[in-house]
């Protein structure tokens, strides 16, 4: 090899490294710099738990500066509630343990509920609330005398620790969310580009890819909710970003119906339609990406809108041209021609949004993704969170364990904490071995290290070595959740308050007591496991159905926007799309797809029809769609066949009306009677449901 190709490597090795892993080393350090000045802070004004200022640091320490201002705004908020709660408990029941732990259990309740029912911090702020009562309440209501002092005291270090990871953050290698969130949007949108451009829309590979995008919308939708608070260029960008989600969301469907068409078709021998609309679909992919190459940026996004836009005018021609080749069945052509017409209009808009990501001006209406779920799962939750605190305290009362305040507190945790997991078992898990670990180096800290340090430089040093272990565990995404167990165990057995205390049995009883405490909390997320069990995916199929029954029975139409978020919180809320290699969860996002295409075809068709002064043509749509709403309410052979005989009947009433919208209607109605004859596509959701 000669020197200069050596060099080359080298360079690209080097270039390679500092992107992967010098942001890491960079995380590391902020979350160093705030934990120890914490710390210091914590000691100079005399507090009585400085870890507790620590490990604030440690849970609200984000990457970037926007994720850390929105998680301490909520954290706040959280505490407060919490310890308002706390001193009002504390005030009434007092002297009466088994009332102030009942009233904790509901408010534990409450709070895990809430958890589940909102996203992102507004979510974690119920997380706090719940167990800002713990970390407050029990030690409060053992001295009710001295509860303010108590309450003042943890406010004061929490405040701390928030102060210090927000202006490390914002002081200290600081990251905006802007340009993650700008990346993020390029990416999905060159990601879908050339799936669009590269496969065939009844090609049964592009479905993985096209799932996996799905998932990339709620984590985007999490930095909007966090770019609030910045004071950068990240707030300009959070409404158009949300009309991109809303716009991909309204593409990917269109994309997944034309492939789902394409597949009855040539399962129905309509080959030669299927190719036709099948060569049309390949020259939108080609102005969507020509020779392959997406848009890259703003501007070539703009272009790639024009190349659309035309192609868009002359589809008519194009349509025109393709159908002398299509099978006589020309109303199969006529449905696909219209699916290819409801792509284009999505990708137009989708491209042209991007095109104006770069503006200053917030044009663009973000559509709100709402509030649904399962309110049978969120009542289980919410039992799941009282539960826990139920036995525990009773374990802790009954047993007069000198840990129970301790195990009480880290159980509480563990099970709100990760109530709104995928896979809370698992997580739960991860979460052990993390504090096993962290309980190993807090006990090689305390009695290897702190007895021989002397002043404050010395101190850090002592802690520095756990503290830089733990984050560089939360920097790895198969290891966030075992750093995170390692951060909070560790911090919360530091040897030292306002004085040191080197006491190992004390020492060793509290983590049994929090060893004992994740491990329940493990027990009851197995019994009740709201994110991975056949229950949960059989209530998330009978909630999709449910939107197709309301697309059907409401008195007006939903606009397809609803129904897209509505449909895709649910699924996201099971954590079916973030665990897609699971074939039942995939049973599940096939579903949600299915339901889409079988809701906007509801939604075109009413909207079309009501429109019209027809009435006995409106009286017979109302009928197959109230079929249809019985079939997704009951399905059975019985239903099956009556909702294929009202298809029919409005479908030949539309026939006899003959003018434009008739002709229109005709083709949803098609559409719906294919789309319900599919049998593979739901026999494939029955199997979930």
């Amino acid at each position: 090899m000669s020197g200069a190709q050596a060099f080359t490597d080298f360079r690209a090795a080097w270039r390679d490294w500092a992107k992967s892993d010098v942001p890491r080393f960079g995380y590391l350090a902020k979350v160093l710099i705030a934990c120890l000045c914490a710390m210091w802070i914590s000691m100079l004004l005399d507090l009585g738990q400085p870890r507790t200022a620590m490990v604030t640091v440690a849970i609200v320490m984000q990457s970037h500066s926007g994720m850390v201002l929105a998680k301490s705004y909520y954290r706040l908020i959280g505490t407060v509630a919490g310890v308002l709660a706390s001193l009002l408990l504390v005030g009434l029941f007092a002297q009466e343990r088994v009332p102030f732990l009942a009233s904790m259990a509901i408010w534990i309740g409450i709070c895990t509920a809430g958890s589940v029912i909102l996203r992102n911090h507004q979510s974690y702020a119920f997380v706090l609330a719940g167990y800002t009562l713990c970390i407050v309440g029990l030690p409060a209501a053992s001295q009710p005398d001295r509860a303010f002092d108590i309450a003042a005291g943890r406010v004061s270090e929490i405040m701390i620790g928030l102060l210090c990871a927000t202006l490390v953050s914002e002081l200290v290698f600081p990251k905006r969310i802007g340009s993650v969130m700008l990346d993020s949007a390029r990416r999905r949108f060159s990601d879908f580009s050339i799936m669009v451009a590269s496969s065939s829309p009844d090609d049964a590979e592009y479905r993985s890819g096209l799932m996996k995008l799905m998932g990339d919308i709620f984590s985007l939708e999490a930095f909007r909710a966090s770019s609030v608070l910045e004071s950068d260029d990240s707030r300009s960008y959070r409404l158009r970003l949300g009309r991109m989600n809303a716009e991909f969301m309204e593409a990917t469907t269109a994309f997944h119906a034309l492939g789902s068409l394409l597949r009855r078709q040539r399962r129905s021998g309509l080959n030669a339609t299927a190719d036709a609309l099948s060569g049309i679909h390949g020259k939108i992919g080609e102005m969507l990406a020509p020779r392959g190459l997406p848009a890259a940026n703003e501007r070539e996004a703009a272009e790639a809108a024009a190349r659309l836009s035309a192609l868009r005018a002359g589809l008519d021609d194009e349509l025109a041209v393709a159908k002398k080749d299509a099978d006589t069945e020309r109303i199969d052509f006529d449905v696909g021609a219209d699916l290819l017409g409801r792509l284009l209009d999505d990708l137009i808009a989708y491209a042209r949004t991007y095109a104006a990501l770069s503006r200053k001006r917030n044009d663009a209406e973000a559509p709100s993704l709402g509030v649904h779920f399962d309110p049978l799962a969120v009542a289980l939750a919410g039992m799941r969170g009282a539960l826990m605190l139920a036995i525990m305290a009773s374990i802790w009362i009954y047993g007069e364990w000198g840990s129970g305040i301790e195990a009480v507190t880290l159980g509480v945790v563990s099970s709100t904490l990760f109530a709104t997991s995928p896979a809370p078992t698992h997580t739960n898990r991860q979460f052990l071995i993390g504090a096993l670990i962290g309980a190993a180096f807090a006990y090689w800290t305390n009695f290897h290290l702190l007895n021989h340090a002397q002043g404050f430089v010395m101190l850090a040093l002592a802690v520095a070595p756990g503290i830089a272990m733990a984050a560089w565990l939360t920097t790895r995404p198969e290891g966030a959740v075992i750093g995170a167990g390692f951060f909070i165990v560790f911090l919360m057995h530091f040897g030292f308050g306002s004085a040191y205390s080197a006491d190992p049995a004390a020492f060793m009883n509290d983590v049994i007591a929090d060893i004992f405490a994740i491990t329940l909390s493990g027990i009851l997320y197995a019994l009740i496991d709201l994110g991975g069990s056949r229950w949960t995916r059989r209530r998330t199929v009978q909630r999709l159905k449910r939107l197709v029954i309301g697309a059907c029975r409401e008195p007006m139409p939903l606009r397809r926007e609803k129904l897209e978020l509505g449909a895709r919180d649910l699924v996201y809320r099971s954590g079916s799309i973030r665990r897609i290699a699971d074939e039942e969860d995939r049973i599940v996002v096939e579903w949600l797809l299915h339901a889409l295409e079988i809701g906007h075809a509801v939604i075109a068709l009413r909207e079309l029809v009501e429109q019209g002064g027809d009435r006995k043509l409106q009286r017979q749509v109302r009928e197959a769609l109230e079929s249809v709403a019985l079939f997704f309410e009951s399905p059975s052979e019985k239903a099956h066949l009556a909702a294929i005989r009202a298809l029919d009947a409005a479908f030949l009433g539309c026939a006899v009306a003959g003018d434009a919208a008739g002709r229109k209607a005709r083709l949803h109605l098609h559409f719906l009677k294919a789309a319900i004859l599919d049998q593979d596509s739901f026999l494939s959701g029955e199997e979930a449901a």
